[in-house]
């Protein structure tokens, strides 16, 4: 029987669902100045464990790497300039 934490795979082998952390999160992209283009997004994970990933775009699927990040950093927000600290202290 299969536990209410377990799942199967497509090829019928049972896995656990294992809590690793929660939280807050952002999530904002990179573009090419000369052609406009989305190069990638930088994926920042606020939880007991804070880490940040770049999600690079690879057809279908995003590749996902460690990434460094600072709280301090700006992002642009339509016309607006934001510091991400502020942006999670609404969340």
């Amino acid at each position: 029987m299969v536990e209410p934490y377990e799942t199967k795979t497509k090829a019928g082998k049972i896995e656990e669902r294992i809590y690793v952390d929660s939280g807050k999160f952002i999530r904002y992209s990179y573009r090419d100045e000369t052609t406009g283009k989305i190069t990638k997004d930088k994926l920042i994970l606020i939880g007991n464990n804070k880490i940040a990933y770049f999600l690079i775009p690879m057809g279908n699927k995003d590749l996902a790497i460690n990434a460094e990040f600072d709280l301090n950093s700006s992002v642009k927000d339509g016309e607006s300039v934001k510091k991400l600290i502020d942006i999670l202290s609404k969340i």
